[in-house]
């Protein structure tokens, strides 16, 4: 009886170990280069929902790489390394089904030149909480800072006029209030030489060249605005100064 029982054990678990076999895929390929060359050392990541299972695969020095034992299924993969820019994509894997997979990297051209740095949200939020706290010197040396890693955020310019401008209000020293205001009007100018269409920028400058007393510079800034577009908020606001200009 005893082996009797040992026999049909035996044939149940053969039984279960062909049927987990039948569902068992197995996935291979190679990882190269644009040129065609072998990328050794190449991570390659199968993940699956379904069977909630993760693989994970180096490639050898001909850029090969395999995997076996994936449940049947459609399976996420992930090929990174070093220098290169990651691939993702998926493959179906069955029993019957054994992907090869002809993978190509492409090199990681680094940052761009003149890209934003990754950390400019909170370099400005750092900086405009400083000008909030008025601390009008911190906050201009930081949006310095900004504009000296982000050459291409041109809007820095804006902010830092009218930080001068809001430091100037605050001097009480005529001179040193001038300078400042001198310094703002040539922000402005900045921000106008790379984007002569910023409506705001024009405004602003027009604010600014009241504030110093240049009246037939400010005019003209804001006829600027309303001679581009008579019906828009923007001329409105700039009629409104024009009119304060005329009092």
């Amino acid at each position: 009886m005893r082996r009797l029982q040992l026999i049909l054990f035996a044939a149940v678990a053969l039984a279960v170990a062909a049927s987990a076999a039948a569902q068992a895929g197995r996935l291979t390929g190679t990882v190269k280069d644009p040129d065609g060359k072998a990328i050794k050392g190449a991570t390659v990541r199968a993940s699956s929902e379904i069977a909630a299972a993760r693989i994970t695969s180096t490639t050898d020095e001909k850029g090969r790489f395999a995997m076996i034992g994936l449940r049947s299924g459609p399976w996420k993969i992930v090929v990174e390394a070093p220098n290169f820019l990651p691939l993702d994509g998926q493959a179906a894997v069955s029993a019957g089904n054994s992907p090869v997979l002809a993978l190509v990297l492409q090199r990681d051209p680094g940052p761009m030149p003149g890209a934003l740095a990754k950390s400019i949200g909170d370099d400005v939020n750092g900086a405009e909480a400083l000008r909030k706290a008025g601390r009008y010197d911190d906050a201009i040396a930081a949006y310095q800072s900004i504009q000296a890693k982000n050459a291409r955020l041109t809007s820095v310019s804006l902010m830092l006029a009218t930080l001068y401008r809001e430091k100037a209000q605050q001097e009480k020293d005529s001179a040193a209030r001038q300078a400042l205001l001198a310094r703002a009007i040539a922000a402005y100018g900045d921000m106008l030489k790379s984007d002569e269409t910023n409506v705001r920028a024009r405004i602003e400058l027009g604010v600014t060249q009241m504030t110093a007393g240049n009246a037939d510079a400010a005019a003209k800034a804001f006829q600027d605005v309303i001679a581009a577009d008579p019906k828009s908020p923007a001329a409105v606001e700039a009629t409104a100064h024009l009119q304060e200009i005329r009092k």
